[in-house]
């Protein structure tokens, strides 16, 4: 159990794998810590062991344990908010270079966390939505027969690769519209657990960034995590687990997710055979595999911030510049933690007020959940947000 997991988060892996085998695995956890801490990684393969008809050992080949190796599991429901276009871009990239199985299969993993979301219980609300489902529909047929493919060279790969990402293109569009769990899905995830059409099978509900559900959401989650359907489990992940509402967190067994190491970095990369570069964390490879140019960044962010700490504005033409680039990356909410992260130098450093810094931060964290809340534009949220700053100044 965990085999494959354990070398990146030993204790955890060994803590699931004593509660599973001694039967006292919680029906509702919270997987808490920072991205890319393989946080869906370990949720996905507990469901499996869980949902296994043998022992839930590595390699098992039962009928469960092989719909687990593509996600194409019916017991399970993901509600995911993440940058899937970076990791699934990343992938596709892999597999058009190694031609393997390997990365045929990360390749249908990391799409199928995102169709997952789509699952036909969770009725579309409206004509937009209706769109979505028939295209997750239609990228889960190739999904379908790519796993039947053996043997491909580089330029079926890369067929491949280029119908996916046309397929996916409208489900990008409207995952960056996606916060988190709404109300209708809770509703739609209590009766899909309620069912009996399912025999004994286990069922297994993944619902991410839980610290941004709405409060009818939340209040209508927590009457199911109460008392929870037999055979039914709940993984709920956040960056910030702090910020759930208490009577959540009353009800589920809590796992701390530290961040990974450099060495396990290198080790989680190593079937993806990139010697060519070090990377300092599996945050940069997804989104710098997804196309995203994170020193240019990092640059946007520090001009930004000497704009804001010298009290000078920047030219008209250079931010509409700065905003159009920021535009064409979708990289807003990176720019805002880079700017927070020099801000937290500055302070060490002395060279920035406490007050004139707690601030700015709040200023940030303010228009970030507020452009997650209501979906806003990220170039019109950073545009308004650096005149907010600039008056705080």
């Amino acid at each position: 159990m965990f085999e494959k997991l354990e070398p990146f988060q030993r204790a955890l892996a060994e803590q699931m794998r004593t509660q599973i085998e001694g039967g006292t695995f919680s029906q509702v956890n919270l997987f808490g810590g920072p991205r890319y801490s393989l946080r869906m990684s370990f949720a996905l393969e507990a469901a499996r062991i869980l949902s296994c008809n043998d022992q839930g050992l590595e390699g098992c080949t039962c009928g469960s344990c092989r719909k687990f190796a593509t996600l194409s599991a019916s017991n399970v429901l993901v509600v995911s908010q993440r940058d899937h276009k970076s990791m699934i871009e990343t992938n596709l990239s892999a597999f058009m270079r190694q031609c393997n199985e390997f990365s045929k299969i990360q390749v249908i993993r990391s799409i199928r966390i995102l169709l997952l979301q789509y699952n036909s219980f969770f009725t579309p609300a409206n004509p937009t939505q209706n769109t979505a489902f028939d295209a997750a529909a239609a990228v889960n047929e190739l999904l379908i027969s790519l796993s039947q493919e053996k043997d491909l060279g580089p330029k079926e790969a890369k067929k491949w690769a280029d119908d996916l990402r046309s397929a996916l293109k409208s489900l990008y569009a409207a995952s960056r519209k996606n916060t988190t769990i709404t109300i209708g899905q809770v509703r739609a995830v209590d009766e899909w657990v309620n069912q009996t059409s399912m025999g004994s099978s286990k069922r297994f509900i993944i619902l991410e960034a839980m610290e941004q559900t709405n409060v009818s959401a939340r209040n209508s989650l927590l009457k199911i995590l109460e008392e929870p359907p037999e055979d039914t489990y709940f993984f709920l992940i956040s960056e910030f687990p702090n910020r759930i509402m208490s009577t959540i967190l009353s009800r589920v067994r809590r796992y701390a997710f530290p961040p990974l190491g450099k060495e396990a970095v290198g080790r989680y990369l190593e079937p993806y055979y990139l010697h060519d570069k070090e990377y300092e964390s599996l945050e940069q490879f997804y989104l710098e595999g997804g196309g995203m140019d994170l020193q240019k960044n990092r640059q946007i962010a520090s001009m930004i911030f000497s704009s804001v700490q010298s009290n000078r504005y920047i030219s008209l033409g250079d931010l509409q510049q700065l905003l159009s680039n920021v535009d064409d990356m979708d990289s807003y909410e990176y720019v805002l933690r880079s700017f927070l992260d020099q801000l937290s130098l500055e302070l060490e450093e002395g060279n920035l007020a406490t007050d004139l810094a707690y601030k700015l931060s709040n200023l940030v964290s303010s228009s970030f959940s507020e452009g997650q809340l209501y979906n806003q534009n990220g170039r019109l949220m950073l545009e308004s947000l650096y005149y907010r700053l600039m008056e705080a100044r």
